[in-house]
């Protein structure tokens, strides 16, 4: 499984109705999309208190496969390089994933943060210790619990899709979820 993300960073006086608005026409089209465990359109604003205006999906895939038919195909990733230029994707592979006790139609909120694997240590030393307990965890709220690393840099990615506020503690960055899409059921 992988997980993968991409932001784009909007101007501070940017219209975010209309990021609101594409998600509410489109995002519908990855519903059930072969490959895909979820996808969480996130937003980030301003207005909010945001350091800016961010769009930045982010992605639970079961296979390889997947993820590479969104990259390269219709519909998928082609809409973002149109609309808004190619964008870097972060791609991390996933460590595990719980689920809780809320459904992905309830998610709100989407909270994120990363940290170096300790230097020196081969992964496999440290990575139970690193992420059993929070995979185990969460709340009433929790949707999902997500746990991941780049191999490139050797960065633990903590992520948790809930129905009530982002945990931002720890420095994590807190997300508004406007749409999920789920893989297929089944």
């Amino acid at each position: 499984m992988y997980a993968m993300q991409y932001s784009v960073p909007l101007p501070a006086d940017y219209d975010m109705r209309i990021i609101r608005e594409r998600v509410a026409r489109t995002g519908h089209l990855l519903d059930g999309f072969r490959g895909l465990n979820f996808k969480a359109y996130l937003i980030r604003e301003k207005a909010n208190g945001a350091a800016g205006n961010e769009y930045a999906p982010f992605y639970v895939w079961n296979d390889i496969d997947g993820m590479r038919a969104f990259c390269w195909g219709e519909p998928g990733y082609s809409a973002i390089v149109r609309d808004f230029g190619r964008r870097p994707i972060q791609d991390w592979t996933l460590v595990g994933l719980s689920e809780g006790p809320r459904g992905l139609d309830q998610a709100r909120t989407m909270s994120l943060s990363t940290r170096p694997l300790p230097a020196g240590v081969a992964p496999v030393e440290v990575i139970e210790d690193l992420t059993g307990d929070f995979l185990a965890s969460g709340g009433p709220w929790t949707v999902r619990r997500v746990a991941a690393v780049d191999v490139t840099t050797w960065t633990l990615l903590l992520a948790e899709l809930t129905a009530d506020q982002p945990t931002t503690d720890h420095g994590a960055t807190g997300y508004e979820v406007l749409h999920v899409s789920p893989g297929p059921r089944g």
